[in-house]
């Protein structure tokens, strides 16, 4: 299935597959749960969940919130402590406060930003009441994480002709959706769709690395990036007949790695405006194990479908896993998740 243009413009691959006839109830999680991250998902799901941040990039911190089958509040209210942060202030100090309403919904993301710059290292805490009674809480460390020797911008990913990246695909599907797959396929007994999927380096012209993705043996899209002093950038993107041109090139994975960061993109019709965020270094999972990496985040909210793309990146190897996300009022639409299987 082709990418409209403006799925397109997200920068999100067509290997992503039939985009779904979008049926869908809204249903309550299981069970409740208050999950420290990054970042919340376009259905509220955690990126990157953790209770481990790193120091010195840390300026913000969120937690995602799911309520049980038939749990009710007008409002939570969030209080962020700082319980121990040595001589950087004194314990058990209050640093935010929020109130989320909540009254007819089962999800939220509980979001804090430091005024100060950077969290100091140490232990800090989130404690949620729901409707003034005590609720759930979570703690968590600002701490170090392994130093990372990444000089210049051709070291964040080879881009050597020839070079292949292998992935693991899977997509799932909410209640309610009927997804169209292309000919041939099926979904697994799961009620989810699995393939192998490949990105290969085939060759340079002027546009930058002519990189073509494939599901099995068919070619499902080209792109074309190029590492400059900005970063790894995407200067094209072909599928099927549909052809768009990057000007000025789209930052996919920006230089230096300087963290958190946070840049816009909007196209020259102001049709949507996506905003996209990068943080790091933090421990993500390799084909050779854990490494320090980066995550880049992009957001595009919508009133009718959201959709966000996480990417994880490590330096030398590029990105080992993409998850992206539609939903409907923060309900889970469609996911879908590549996992790198091998080093290129």
């Amino acid at each position: 299935m082709a990418l409209t243009k403006r799925v397109k413009n997200v920068l999100i691959r067509s290997v992503i597959m039939g985009l779904a006839v979008l049926l869908f109830a809204h249903g309550s999680a299981d069970g409740q749960t208050l999950q420290l991250c990054l970042a919340g998902a376009a259905d509220y799901t955690p990126v990157y969940p953790t209770t481990t941040f790193p120091v010195g990039s840390t300026e913000e911190v969120t937690a995602v919130v799911r309520l049980a089958k038939g749990e009710s509040y007008r409002n939570l209210r969030a209080t962020w402590t700082a319980v121990d942060v040595g001589k950087a202030g004194p314990p058990n100090q209050v640093i935010n406060k929020v109130t989320i309403p909540i009254a007819r919904l089962d999800r939220a993301s509980i979001y804090m930003r430091s005024k100060a710059g950077p969290l100091p290292p140490g232990k800090y805490r989130l404690d949620v009441t729901a409707d003034g009674k005590p609720w759930r809480s979570a703690e968590f460390l600002v701490a170090p994480v392994q130093a990372l020797e990444v000089r210049q911008p051709g070291d964040l990913v080879p881009l050597k002709p020839g070079t292949v990246w292998r992935y693991a695909f899977e997509q799932q599907f909410a209640p309610g959706v009927r997804p169209q797959l292309p000919p041939g396929m099926a979904l697994d007994s799961d009620g989810r769709f699995r393939t192998p999927v490949t990105k290969t380096a085939v060759g340079a012209d002027g546009m930058g690395t002519h990189i073509v993705s494939r599901r099995g043996n068919v070619v499902v899209e080209e792109e074309w990036w190029k590492l400059t002093d900005t970063g790894l950038v995407v200067t094209k993107i072909k599928s099927g007949d549909e052809e768009e041109t990057f000007e000025p090139p789209a930052s996919i994975w920006p230089w230096p790695l300087k963290t958190p960061r946070r840049w816009q993109y909007e196209p020259a019709d102001k049709s949507f405006k996506q905003t996209w965020r990068m943080w790091g270094p933090v421990m993500l999972k390799g084909p050779a194990g854990e490494a320090p990496g980066y995550i880049v985040l992009m957001q595009q909210p919508s009133p009718d479908v959201g959709l966000s793309v996480e990417r994880q990146y490590l330096p030398g190897i590029g990105m080992v896993r993409e998850v992206i996300v539609q939903a409907r009022n923060g309900a889970m639409l469609t996911r879908w998740e590549s996992t790198l299987t091998a080093k290129p």
